[in-house]
């Protein structure tokens, strides 16, 4: 299983991904459901690219996280 990280940019207002099983794998996006279209969309092109075998179908888990500040009534 191939894992990408995925953060939150509080100051850009972006989702970030990035992987190291996937070399060249670095997008973001506005929401997390358009970064997740374009990691999957990307993975089977950079890994062919790096010459990495792969198979009908490639499992991922991508991870997100996020930080906030709850606010105190």
């Amino acid at each position: 299983m191939l894992e990408i990280h995925a953060q939150w940019d509080d100051e850009a207002q972006v989702w970030i991904a990035t992987s190291d099983d996937i070399p060249g794998l670095c997008v973001q996006a506005d929401t997390f459901d358009a970064l997740v279209d374009i990691a999957t969309g990307l993975t089977p092109e950079l890994l062919e690219a790096n010459n990495i075998p792969m198979t009908a179908t490639i499992p991922l888990r991508i991870t997100a996280e996020r930080t906030l500040m709850a606010k105190v009534a």
